[in-house]
């Protein structure tokens, strides 16, 4: 059994919602993350999800490739129940990283 067999259905919906592929898998292992293109050429963020571990999932947003060389990283921890709601926090947060000012850089 896949160790994300009880998040799967909630991690399905926002991957259908939100990305072009979700990735199951990363060196042989089960995994799930996705990309999420920026505005600007070349930039890259990624979204994952931790294997939940006793009731409880973290999500990791984080800039992969930026024009800027901004680096990004945030995280949120909580309850298996709660997923939805972070990565739609993910997710938000990724949107704001990708719409920011270009004189700022952040």
């Amino acid at each position: 059994m896949s160790p994300y067999a009880e998040v799967d259905p909630i991690i399905d919906v926002w991957a259908a919602a939100t990305v072009k592929k979700l990735f199951t898998e990363w060196a042989g292992r089960p995994a799930r993350f996705a990309y999420l293109p920026g505005l600007r050429p070349f930039e890259c963020f990624q979204i994952s999800i931790n294997p939940p571990l006793g009731g409880h999932v973290a999500v990791l947003a984080r800039s992969v490739d930026t024009d800027d060389e901004s680096e990004f990283k945030q995280c949120w921890e909580g309850a298996t129940e709660t997923l939805s709601t972070m990565l739609d926090e993910a997710t938000d947060q990724v949107r704001a990283w990708v719409n920011r000012s270009p004189a700022t850089g952040g």
